[in-house]
């Protein structure tokens, strides 16, 4: 048993962080974030047994881990403020920059139902069970998510860089 959950655990990391970045916009305290909630997981006494149920435990928490260091922030989530030399970028790492900026703009619930279902692959019912609201809750909540993330990205100043051949 103890070799299938760190296995499980395993598996899950790249996700975790993925979903802990999103959250918190911060490469560096995500990291951090997942190692504490790995070393809460593989220290717990009762461990779901299943994968689907293991795996949202798991993201559960995460999550809650998430909304505890974003409430003691006490302040909106951070954007990178290093410098960015635009020439080097092609229009690839353009849309993904814009994403991220997109994401960071967004409150913290939209961002949090679109790392769910859009980056963390989530379905709608395993959504809805995972933060214990109706499915319907969670439609309406990331049509309205993605439709926040739409506008941030519309207004986002990055633009492709124009050159001699385009």
């Amino acid at each position: 048993m103890a070799r299938d959950l760190h296995d499980g655990l395993m598996a899950l990391l790249p996700r975790l962080y993925a979903f802990a970045r999103t959250m918190l916009g911060d490469a560096d305290a995500a990291r951090d974030l997942v190692q504490e909630a790995a070393t809460r997981a593989l220290a717990a006494r009762r461990v779901p047994d299943d994968q689907p149920a293991y795996r949202a435990w798991m993201f559960r928490i995460v999550r809650n881990a998430a909304l505890d260091e974003i409430r003691r922030r006490q302040r909106p989530i951070p954007e990178d403020s290093g410098t960015v030399d635009l020439w080097a970028f092609d229009a690839a790492h353009i849309a993904k920059i814009t994403v991220e900026q997109g994401l960071s703009s967004l409150a913290p619930v939209h961002r949090e139902i679109i790392s769910l279902i859009d980056i963390a692959g989530f379905s709608y019912g395993e959504t809805a069970e995972l933060l214990q609201v109706p499915i319907g809750t969670i439609m309406s909540r990331i049509a309205r998510a993605r439709s926040a993330l739409l506008a941030a990205i519309e207004n986002s100043s990055l633009r492709p860089l124009k050159t001699k051949h385009g």
